[in-house]
């Protein structure tokens, strides 16, 4: 299974998530669905990213979040007579487990395990967003992205900071972008300094941390 609060389940209840479930598959690009969509299908994801996002005025796209392995997407399947009311659009190929709304009652009644579990993703996807949108109001880029980083790294296991760490994310700088509320060109300069100020190094969609201190501080004060 995923990072998130569902790798923490039982192996009974993980065979019986994935029993019940659909396999979905999209390759980069690809759409889960539209605003207009009815909800009747939540999502968990076991591979790449999905990112939400609105049409702004202009049909300027308004990134909301990026969710990744672990997370739940179209939470608003758990509420009868919604509409997804965004896109969904794979920002890397993409591997989830789908449910029905009635495949979640039945497993929810079932299971109190999944339930909590599912309650625990929701409640630490939606702390995750709050920081996020804080973040966006009291935080500069270059706080923000090295933030971003730093998160990558802890979901990936603790990082002492004595050696190198590579980020296993494939990640360009456009979806760096989108996740920390940015434009590509704008994170691309910032990769850059970081670089030059010896934070990290890199390569084709490949990130490797090399100053966790560093990063930490970067993360607490704008670069200067």
């Amino acid at each position: 299974m995923t990072p998130g609060a569902f790798a923490a389940l039982p192996p009974q209840a993980l065979d019986q998530l994935r029993a019940v479930a659909r396999t979905g598959r999209w390759g980069r690009g690809g759409l889960l669905f539209h605003p207009e969509d009815p909800a009747e299908v939540l999502y968990l994801l076991t591979r790449g990213s999905v990112r939400l996002y609105s049409l702004g005025a202009g049909a300027r796209e308004v990134t909301l979040v990026v969710h990744l392995e672990g997370e739940l997407v179209g939470v608003q399947a758990l509420r009868p007579g919604q509409l997804y009311g965004r896109y969904a659009e794979c920002a890397d190929d993409t591997e989830a487990l789908m449910f029905s709304r009635e495949t979640l009652e039945r497993l929810l009644r079932d299971s109190p395990e999944i339930s909590q579990a599912l309650t625990e993703q929701i409640v630490a996807q939606t702390a995750a967003l709050q920081g996020r949108l804080a973040g966006l109001v009291f935080h500069e880029v270059s706080q923000r992205l090295a933030r971003t980083l730093l998160d990558f790294a802890e979901r990936q296991g603790e990082w002492d900071g004595k050696q190198p760490f590579a980020l296993q994310d494939r990640l360009s700088h456009q979806e760096l972008a989108h996740i920390v509320g940015s434009t590509r060109e704008t994170i691309t300069k910032l990769l850059g300094e970081f670089r030059n100020r010896g934070l990290l190094d890199l390569g084709y969609r490949r990130i490797v941390l090399t100053d966790r201190e560093g990063l930490l501080e970067a993360g607490r004060e704008p670069l200067r």
